[in-house]
């Protein structure tokens, strides 16, 4: 079996198209009309991301984008004043040339959640150690660090301004500055100057790189290093072995492991080894630093949820859900207390919910997988995921959950996507026709195959392609699945293990991204037909193979006991004690639904 692709997208994070505009925050309280429509238009973006080979792949909006879920106050970074210390971020400290403590605290602060993408934050605080301190060059160079571009969103143009502004300030102050601090200025300077975005990223990252090599046991230094390097090309680590990491990458990681090496606890370097370790060949290498992520920053809701990106991808699925829990509380606290950034509302806290709903399906937990699929579903409306490409495989992830776990009411109930998504559409009608297929109702079950076929032609569909999202392609594995469904339904099991073969061929060709795209291995379905066609042993080898794409899946764990009994495998027993290790609801699993 071939091993499923990790080309790298950014995925659930970009919910709501938020990055477009998440850093720009010009400094008056209140924008206006014309401010707004100046950080929600689309053609930033596209400007931007000319050169940048990674995030030119994350051009998904729409020409006639207008963000609905914007407010009046969307930009604004607030009163200075009113910036409070917020707990649970740490203890960690880079000394800056300052007589005022509070300076020191607030730039700590903005440091921190630095290391944790939380970039609004971050320049409040920086902007308010900037007011402790008008003389403090760190101050403004952090602000000018925050406006930049990250892996998960590229710098707007409507971001050069306060970023110019900020860095030059940074300049201004340098004299008085020390060694470190004047390293960093320089090398952000270059970052900013006048050129193209992509050989400006490459100096930022080489000027670090000097920095790096004659501060050699700076771990901020060093951190900082790695993810300039990172930025390079955002999401695309490895060469296609998914084992060798691109050239630059191998330099990150090496920054990232001497950090590691000498202090295991530092929140930034685990974050970025958590990011290029998710998609390789050996995520396992990032598991001791995400054990110890969460309680390192507690009050940063993304630093609690990254250990799930790890979590996931190696079979610890109880874990997954329970750090995305935790993060979606301490996001929920957050936002509760501040406007927060649209990428922050719109983006990471919907992404925590995402990953609580996933992993609660991969551990067969029905009832938390239903409670955050109702969840999701609410703060995803039809009118948001019209905006973005990247939305509607989040808007769709509910519908899973509801074939899962849910009811033929649950499955009723669920709203009709509008015409204008013919994808969300298709998979809405996947979920239709897998329950018209359970119920007997084969004419339903072929005409919502039928109907999925059509759809998967619909130019709507075939342009997202364009906007980094493979549609139809997730369209004809649907459809696939439904068809052999029906197949086996109807006792014609050689034709539904033809079909199933192929859209197993079809899952494994499909981008990487976290959550993934497709809800769960095909190979199960295979291997439950091979079981009910009295070939055990064929079945069993096919949930392996489902529990190597998810390890641990209790789904999978669930069919491989039964094809382990039906042979008379003395190790089914093992196989079921893993199972009781799950959240498993035995009685509402059937092999029918794996």
């Amino acid at each position: 079996m071939a091993r499923p692709s990790f080309l790298i997208t950014i995925g659930a994070t970009a919910i709501a198209g938020a990055a477009f505009f998440a850093n720009v925050l010009p400094r008056e309280t209140t924008p206006s009309e014309a401010d707004l429509e100046m950080l929600l238009d689309p053609r930033l973006i596209a400007q931007n991301q000319c050169g940048r080979e990674g995030q030119r792949r994350s051009a998904f909006f729409k020409p006639s984008f207008q963000l609905a879920l914007a407010s009046s106050a969307q930009a604004s970074t607030g009163n200075a004043d009113q910036v409070p210390l917020w707990p649970g971020l740490g203890e960690r400290s880079f000394p800056i040339t300052t007589a005022s403590a509070e300076a020191q605290r607030y730039f700590d602060q903005g440091f921190a959640l630095l290391y944790g993408f939380n970039h609004w934050e971050a320049i409040r605080s920086f902007r308010k150690a900037q007011t402790l301190d008008p003389s403090c060059a760190l101050c403004y160079w952090g602000e000018a660090k925050a406006h930049g571009p990250n892996i998960n969103a590229p710098m707007a143009d409507a971001a050069a301004t306060p970023a110019n502004v900020a860095i030059a300030k940074a300049q201004e102050l340098a004299e008085g500055a020390g060694e470190k601090e004047r390293a960093l200025i320089e090398a952000l300077a270059l970052r900013y100057a006048p050129g193209e975005r992509a050989e400006l990223d490459r100096q930022y990252a080489d000027a670090l790189g000097e920095a790096h090599a004659r501060f050699p046991d700076d771990q901020d230094i060093a951190t900082l290093y790695a993810e300039a390097l990172m930025d390079l090309s955002p999401w695309d680590y490895w060469e296609r072995d998914y084992k060798t990491p691109k050239p630059h990458i191998a330099k990150a990681i090496a920054a990232v492991e001497g950090v590691l090496n000498a202090n295991p606890d530092h929140p930034g370097a685990i974050h970025l080894q958590i990011h290029m370790m998710e998609a390789s060949a050996m995520p396992e290498r990032a598991e001791p630093g995400a054990d110890r992520l969460a309680g390192l920053m507690p009050g940063a809701g993304h630093l609690v949820h990254m250990p799930g990106h790890i979590y996931f991808r190696i079979g610890r699925y109880l874990d997954s859900l329970e750090t995305n829990v935790k993060a979606v509380s301490v996001d929920e606290d957050y936002l509760a207390k501040t406007q927060g950034s649209d990428l922050y509302r719109y983006g990471y806290y919907p992404h925590n919910v995402h990953f609580v709903l996933v992993s609660a399906q991969m551990a067969g937990d029905g009832k938390t997988a239903l409670d955050y699929a109702r969840k999701l579903d609410a703060l995803v409306p039809f009118e948001a995921v019209s905006t973005a490409a990247l939305v509607q495989p989040v808007k769709v992830a509910p519908y899973y959950a509801y074939l899962e776990f849910g009811t033929d009411e649950d499955i009723a109930n669920m709203p009709e996507p509008p015409e204008e998504l013919p994808f969300v559409k298709g998979i809405w009608r996947y979920v239709h026709g897998v329950a018209a297929i359970r119920a007997g109702d084969v004419a339903r079950a072929k005409a919502e195959a039928d109907a999925i076929a059509a759809l998967r032609e619909d130019p709507e569909t075939i342009a997202l392609a364009d906007q980094n999202l493979p549609a139809a392609d997730i369209l004809q594995l649907s459809e696939l699945v439904l068809r052999a469904r029906i197949d086996w339904h109807e006792g014609a099991l050689d034709a539904a293990k033809t079909k199933l073969e192929e859209a197993v061929t079809l899952q494994s060709a499909l981008a990487y991204t976290e959550p993934p795209y497709w809800y769960y291995p095909v190979e199960q379905t295979l291997g439950a037909v091979l079981l009910a066609s009295g070939d055990a042993a064929a079945a069993a080898d096919e949930f392996r193979a489902a529990l190597v794409r998810h390890p641990n899946n209790a789904w999978s764990l669930y069919g491989l006991m039964k094809a382990q009994e039906a042979a008379g495998d003395e190790t089914a027993g093992y196989t079921a004690k893993l199972l009781k290790e799950a959240a498993f609801d035995p009685g509402a699993i059937k092999l029918d639904r794996l």
